[in-house]
């Protein structure tokens, strides 16, 4: 698991791609054959660290012949215990954002109500990370870290083929770990990972649909490793469609082996850490149909824009369908509030926030958003929140959705509103919560005093829509 493009939001600035050429790809699927069978022989006689090694050198000949693009240099290698994992996690965390940067997110979270007051983000994410994964590939230091468990450990869940196993050494479950994490080890040196996760800002959204390329990819690989297909034809014609159906049976039951700390996570961090697997596959394999690994290459230098594109991989393929970018421009809220985030939602996290009001059908409309959250006094949190749809319809049918998630916002004596009308104003002590439809156009304020209200809509209202593109690629 890449631990750093889960932590980053996103905007991308730049792509630096480098396809190989035939010519470049040096694999030896004979070397790396004979490398597995030294591993599993090393394994059996309890020799797990020299097995470990050797499966290593093994992928690194086996996945260019699978992938078609080459390693340029040999892959770092590193052995991180679990009971030091915690403080590893927490000094990259701190690398990528600064102390009022989390902060900030976290309240952007809390004044969309995707966590509760109360809850440090931060500590919750750091204990999820440290129970469920089994290994990760570190852009930044261009290393491999493997896990090494405690000697006295309990059995573990959450897709454990390939976040991690249970007790004792199990080859298979080190083989796939190790074909995954290679496999980001490979894309990093060909398009540059950390650039590409680095470049992102201020959209999760964005941030999390560039996640699942990268471990899609990944989990193709690892299916493909498992099924000996080691120069890649067979993993090809697994129809996308199949593994979807697959799939949505599937998840509700990795959670249920899950972690204790994930089981107890908010639903929107332990759904953001199963999608880039899940739907990331889906949409690789759907690639892969389409136009074989070299649909995977210029996937990389025009990865998607939004989750809307891995949830639904044709206005991403067929019918390119790219989001616009909402600029809510400068907003007043009046004295003694500050603004400390702005961010995206998108499509996957709207479905999750709804999810008790027909989310997926609420948020199949998305066209684009920006929030922006505030912090005013008594520690009071306001939200200012402009969305964008495909139609008119399709705002209303979100309008609809978040009025009755609103009124789960106010309090359990709250009643929904008699109709559902475009414009709404409801009381919340000293505070309105209020939501108005102008076309295909929805806007949000929450928090603030009376007085404040009207302006900041009409603020929203007024913001900037521009259709999202990538930056120009540059070949290397």
């Amino acid at each position: 698991m890449n631990v750093r493009s889960l932590a980053i939001a996103a905007s991308l600035l730049g792509l630096f791609v480098c396809p190989c050429s035939a010519e470049d790809l040096k694999a030896d699927s004979a070397a790396g054959k004979r490398l597995l069978a030294e591993g599993d022989k090393l394994a059996d006689k309890g020799d797990t660290t020299e097995a470990q090694l050797r499966y290593k050198l093994a992928f690194e000949q086996l996945l260019p012949g699978m992938r078609k693009i080459s390693f340029k240099t040999e892959v770092k290698r590193d052995v991180t215990a679990r009971d030091d994992l915690k403080g590893y996690l927490l000094k990259e965390l701190d690398e990528d954002k600064t102390s009022a940067e989390y902060r900030g997110d976290e309240l952007g979270m809390k004044a969309i109500g995707f966590i509760p007051r109360e809850m440090n983000f931060k500590d919750v994410m750091v204990r999820v990370y440290s129970e469920e994964i089994a290994a990760f590939y570190d852009p930044k230091t261009k290393t491999m870290h493997l896990i090494r468990e405690p000697e006295k450990k309990k059995p573990r869940g959450f897709l454990e083929s390939l976040l991690r196993g249970g007790e004792g050494f199990n080859k298979d479950e080190n083989k796939t770990v190790i074909a995954h994490e290679l496999t980001h080890a490979l894309a990093d040196q060909n398009f540059d990972l950390d650039k590409m996760q680095h470049a992102i800002k201020n959209d999760d959204d964005r941030s999390l649909a560039l996640s699942s390329l990268i471990e899609g990819e990944a989990t193709l690989t690892m299916m493909a490793a498992q099924m000996n297909d080691w120069d890649g034809k067979q993993i090809v014609q697994i129809r996308a469609e199949d593994l979807d159906r697959t799939f949505s049976i599937m998840g509700p039951l990795m959670m249920m082996g899950s972690g204790a700390a994930l089981k107890d996570a908010p639903p929107i961090l332990a759904e953001s850490l199963l999608f880039p697997y899940l739907r990331g596959l889906v949409l690789c394999a759907r690639l892969v149909n389409d136009g074989g690994w070299k649909a995977l290459d210029e996937a990389y230098k025009y990865p998607p824009l939004s989750t809307e594109q891995v949830l639904h991989p044709e206005k991403l393929i067929a019918k390119p369908d790219p989001p616009m970018a909402v600029d809510l421009g400068k907003l007043d809220a009046g004295p003694g509030w500050n603004e400390v985030t702005r961010n995206v939602v998108g499509e996957m996290q709207l479905g999750v926030l709804l999810k008790k009001f027909s989310g997926k059908i609420a948020a199949a409309g998305w066209d684009g958003d920006q929030f922006a959250a505030f912090e005013g006094p008594d520690r009071r949190l306001g939200l200012v929140w402009l969305s964008t749809w495909d139609s008119d319809d399709d705002a209303r049918q979100f309008a609809r959705s978040y009025l009755q998630y609103q009124t789960s916002k106010l309090g359990p004596n709250a009643k929904e509103p008699d109709a559902f009308p475009d414009s709404t104003r409801r009381p919340s002590g000293p505070t309105v919560f209020a939501l108005e439809r102008r076309g295909a156009d929805v806007a949000v304020v929450e928090g603030f005093p009376s007085e404040a209200v009207e302006s900041l809509i009409e603020s929203a209202f007024r913001s900037k829509k521009t259709e999202k593109q990538h930056s120009k690629a540059v070949v290397r």
